[in-house]
């Protein structure tokens, strides 16, 4: 997958960001959205951050497509 560090194999990784058009680094839990960090609670899948939510620069959850 694009987003795995294999310097990391074994990193856990969000339910929800881990598929996300967006996402830049699970390691480092970043994405478009979120430069300075994911948000705890939709890093753990609490929120699938598929609605606005405070500070993500406009930028919901989109399913990761590996074509583009």
């Amino acid at each position: 997958m694009k987003r795995l560090d294999p310097a990391h194999p074994r990193a856990v990784y969000s339910p929800v960001c881990f598929h996300c058009e967006h996402a830049t680094s699970m390691v480092s839990r970043l994405c478009e959205a979120f430069p300075d960090g994911i948000p705890h609670e939709i890093w753990i899948g609490e929120n699938k951050h598929t609605e606005p939510y405070p500070g993500d620069n406009g930028i919901q959850f989109e399913q990761y497509q590996p074509d583009k």
